[in-house]
């Protein structure tokens, strides 16, 4: 539970980024535009996928665990 909290404010916060990117007149400053490509935009990604296929993901590699440990 504690881990879901986290990724979804990690996940608004990043929101958040993007519609001030969009919204804002730093969107043509090189810096922010460049913080966006790099760092918010696959955080974004990555919580959001994480919170949505998490639990497969972490059934799928504890399950090839187990199997490399036979």
């Amino acid at each position: 539970m504690k881990e879901r909290n986290l990724l979804r404010w990690i996940h608004l916060i990043s929101s958040v980024a993007i519609g001030t990117f969009i919204y804002s007149p730093w969107r043509n400053q090189a810096e922010f535009l460049l913080s966006m490509r790099i760092l918010i935009i696959p955080v974004l990604t990555l919580t959001g996928l994480w919170m949505w296929k998490g639990h497969q993901i972490k059934k799928l590699l504890s399950s090839s665990q187990h199997k490399t440990k036979a």
